[in-house]
């Protein structure tokens, strides 16, 4: 056996890619257990750890796909308490999504979209098929203290995984019986009066210790920080209450079971249920919305290394992820209609030419002039003289010099204003659904939304000789909607049948040469199939210097809500195609030994090209049977043929399923869904760095990119503010007029993080977590983004809500004989920089007062607002385990 760089590796697996701080020189040599293909000893981002690497992980970066390796003790320095905190904190180009402190969060690599990486958990795709309450994000339900290990591949990877790894996987591997007696317990608390109770035990069922189990559970609650600047609310949503904290709670139980049947072979299952409860308020427009979250997860495995040449292997699995909402919005006091008028007034109304008030000062003076409430009445009897404290605030007249202050609303002497808060309701419906409660309360008006997720993916993987070896596979998915009938859902099952082979080389007569061909074939239902490919090589050239390069295409299936099935008048698209992706990842790095300890370098090329996203439209407008004069022309609102090729120009046009519609005579606003003719193209360079030395560790990763999309505000004429009037010869001012394309929002231009750890005994380990964010972006839309002052300059501009520097920390201490007690502090944000996670750019205050009158509108700049998901300010936690 032959140890190069303190890096060796059995059974023939090549070495890791630079991205995991691995040495390029591979060591073949026996092994007494080819199953496992166990790495020895390797180097980590730096580090020097004792680790598995899965065989796939191991044969990926073999062949030219760039890996990186999170192991555990990396994962420990964090105290990270969601999955969220570890993927930006850790994962290479990894950006999330949403915000991990609302309680949702999505993982992005390399400035895909939210759809582009695959998050794996012990082989169960941990993807939203989409919930018609709102999205339901699966990697939400990772629990941090169960991770093992992250494994992450960059660059396409739908090949052995299927739909969604267009730009990366992100594969979990959980802690996992192994037939002897082992665990550990701990808490976790600090700031935000968090408080966490977890653990974990595994223990053989016989003596021999070929069954065993292991059990585990977690319960974290935080009152969380202030997620939303009070800045950021409404005036209305803030008087009834929508300042307000947002906790966060999860809650996991699961079990795992091991067969190992004999030296070769091994069965395992597990059974997971996690819960997780948070608040999604918006400050624009509701009040109080608890969401409650729940993620049934069963998984079953089978290996078995049938001979020193030909393995098999076969995973499942089956998922009911589930979402219930409360929603409570805000009722104003508003405009009536002439209609909703008693039947005498709205004669009265009529008389005077009046068919409906434009404003609530013309409504208020007409009222006057009849003595006719001037408001809304909620309470028809008589004045309430006095007001308790308890009913302070929105609820009671507060005008200085009224006859009615301090008295409530309600009455007809004292109605409340038009624009005013009047209480909450629920919003029990939604717009596509058959009527009845979903979001109100209690079991008839609270509905739950979901998906079930099913699979199975088995492969063989034959070593034809010492130069080839050969995979074959073949994965079955299956999702559909399980949501309540109330939310109207369509009947559609998703369907995919994917057939897969790699053809993997090694040349030894050219010098470290090695790579891997690779095509997959997928029948779908009812979207179109795919077939894509693969190419990937890994050239060693001797002094530690190396390359490597991997290329291909991948797609994403369509989720429940974009296949057309949300409503009775969403119509499915057969011919619709799945997104596609098209990329090429590659890297250039030396590694070697540096102070006693080694180092790598390397520098990464990224390109990638996204095409094909989804979209919806009315029949009426891109079916050129619909166009005026045509056979299916609707009598009212039919567009004309040059308005629908003009709307067919950006999509890709639905042809047969046109003409299908216009044969069965469909409705014009039936909605079916198309391919956007749109590209989104990424395009960036990495740098890496990992040293590993006695006492000092650390990794450093540098990603910049172009993640470019069509900019909407493109060519579009100013609108002047205050007046809504478009003014002729112009375009919207800076880059925002001027760019067709523009940086994909919440995609930064660069970003600067590294892990860097000292130990200065082998009981003490002290680490700093840096992250350096460039430039990220919100944008303002439609008409907020083309007011301008009357100097020309724009009312609202776009929110760069990056550049900023983080810098998290942590303080291990190890007790005991053998280190089983672990204490850690955790500090976050030390230098307590203030920055968002994530920003909304010219959100619309809808329900502020001058709105609701129709005094101002979308014209006016007063009526935007600009505001973030605050990140973490200063806080520290303590944390403590027993290890066994």
């Amino acid at each position: 056996m032959k140890t190069f760089s303190n890096f060796t590796i059995r059974a023939g697996i090549g070495a890791l890619l630079a991205s995991t701080a691995i040495p390029s020189a591979v060591a073949q040599t026996e092994t007494e257990d080819a199953a496992l293909r166990r790495v020895e000893t390797i180097r980590v981002e730096g580090q020097q750890v004792d680790a598995e690497a899965s065989p796939l992980a191991a044969e990926l970066a073999k062949s030219g796909t760039q890996v990186q390796i999170i192991s555990d003790d990396e994962i420990l320095t964090g105290g990270f308490t969601n999955f969220g905190e570890l993927a930006a904190g850790l994962i290479r180009g990894a950006n999330v999504g949403y915000s991990p402190d609302e309680g949702e969060f999505t993982i992005r690599i390399d400035g895909g979209t939210d759809r582009d990486t695959l998050l794996l958990v012990d082989g169960v795709p941990y993807f939203d098929r989409s919930s018609p309450s709102e999205d339901l994000w699966p990697a939400t339900a990772i629990d941090p203290r169960m991770i093992e290990s992250v494994e992450v591949f960059r660059g396409g990877q739908s090949l052995y995984f299927g739909s969604n790894g267009g730009l990366g996987v992100v594969n979990v591997r959980l802690k996992e019986p192994d037939g002897t007696t082992k665990g550990q317990f701990g808490f976790y608390g600090g700031s935000f009066k968090t408080r966490e109770l977890y653990g974990n035990m595994s223990f053989p069922l016989d003596e021999a210790g070929k069954h065993s189990v292991m059990v585990y559970g977690r319960s974290y609650k935080s009152d969380a920080h202030e997620l939303f600047d009070p800045e950021a609310y409404g005036e209305n949503v803030q008087a009834l209450g929508g300042y307000q904290a947002y906790p966060y709670d999860f809650n996991s139980l699961g079990i795992k079971y091991l067969w190992q049947i004999d030296a070769a072979q091994e069965f395992r299952l597990g059974a997971g249920y996690s819960t997780v409860d948070f608040h999604d308020s918006f400050p624009t427009s509701t009040v109080y919305t608890p969401n409650f979250t729940e993620f049934p997860i069963y998984t079953a495995s089978y290996e078995n290394q049938i001979s020193d040449t030909l393995k098999f292997e076969v995973e499942g699995h089956y998922q009911l992820p589930r979402l219930r909402n409360i929603e409570l919005v805000p009722q104003i006091c508003t405009i009536p209609r002439v209609t909703d008028l008693p039947a005498a007034v709205e004669a009265t109304a009529r008389g005077r030419g009046i068919t409906n008030f434009t404003t609530a000062a013309q409504f208020e003076a007409f009222a006057r002039s009849i003595n006719f409430p001037t408001g809304c009445v909620t309470n028809p009897g008589t004045i309430n003289q006095s007001a308790s404290l308890a009913r302070q605030g929105w609820q009671v007249n507060q005008v200085p010099g009224s006859p009615f202050f301090g008295q409530r609303y309600g009455t007809p002497e004292n109605p409340f204003p038009i624009g005013a808060p009047i209480g909450y309701a629920s919003e029990t419906v939604t717009s596509f659904g058959n009527g009845n409660p979903v979001k109100g309360f209690g079991s008839r008006d609270n509905r739950a939304s979901g998906y079930n997720d099913y699979g199975v993916n088995a492969r063989a993987t034959y070593e034809i000789n010492d130069n080839f070896e050969v995979v074959g596979g073949v994965q079955y998915t299956g999702y559909e909607d399980a949501s309540d009938s109330a939310f109207g859902v369509q009947d559609a099952t998703l369907t995919s049948i994917g057939l897969y082979g790699d053809l993997r080389y090694n040349f030894e007569l050219l010098d470290g040469l090695s790579g891997s061909l690779a095509a997959r074939q997928d029948f779908n239902d009812p979207f179109e199939d795919e077939m894509i490919w693969k190419a990937s090589a890994r050239q060693d050239f001797g002094g530690g210097i190396y390359a490597r390069a991997a290329g291909g295409t991948s797609y994403s299936a369509p989720k429940i809500d974009e296949i057309g099935v949300y409503g009775a008048n969403a119509q499915i698209n057969p011919g619709l195609e799945a997104q596609s992706v098209e990329a090429l990842n590659a890297g250039i790095g030396i590694d070697g030994d540096i102070m006693g300890g080694t180092y790598n370098l390397e520098l990464g090329y990224f390109q990638t090209d996204i095409l094909n996203q989804f979209g919806s439209r009315a029949l009426g407008a891109v079916c050129t049977q619909y166009a005026v004069g045509g056979p299916n022309a609707p009598s009212s609102g039919a567009q004309t043929l040059d308005t629908i090729n003009a709307n067919r120009r950006s999509i890709v046009p639905p042809d047969a399923f046109c003409a299908n519609a216009a044969s069965q005579n469909l409705a014009s606003g039936d909605q079916v869904a198309v391919n956007l003719n749109a590209v989104q193209a990424i395009e960036g360079w990495t740098i890496d760095l990992s040293v590993d030395l006695d006492k000092w560790a650390a990794d450093l990763t540098f990603t910049a990119m172009d993640s470019l999309e069509p900019n909407p505000t493109f060519g579009l004429s100013q609108i002047r503010e205050g007046t809504g009037l478009a003014l002729a010869g112009t375009v919207v001012p800076g880059i925002a007029g001027s760019e067709p394309l523009r940086q994909s929002g919440e995609r930064p231009e660069w970003s600067l993080s590294a892990l860097v750890t000292y130990e200065p005994t082998d009981r003490l380990v002290l680490a700093l977590n840096p992250r350096l964010q460039g430039p990220e972006y919100a944008y303002a839309g439609g008409t907020a983004a083309r007011l301008v002052d009357a100097n020309g300059n724009r009312s609202i501009p776009d929110q760069n809500f990056g550049e900023y520097f983080v810098l998290n920390g942590s303080v291990q201490y190890f007790l005991g004989e053998d280190k089983q007690h672990r204490i850690l502090v955790r500090g976050v944000n030390l230098l307590n920089e203030e920055y968002f996670e994530r920003g909304a750019a010219g959100a619309f205050q809808s329900l502020n007062r001058s709105v609701v009158r129709n005094e101002t509108g979308v014209n006016n700049a007063s009526n935007y607002t600009t505001y973030g998901w605050n990140g973490k300010p200063q806080s520290f936690w303590i944390q403590y385990e027993y290890s066994f």
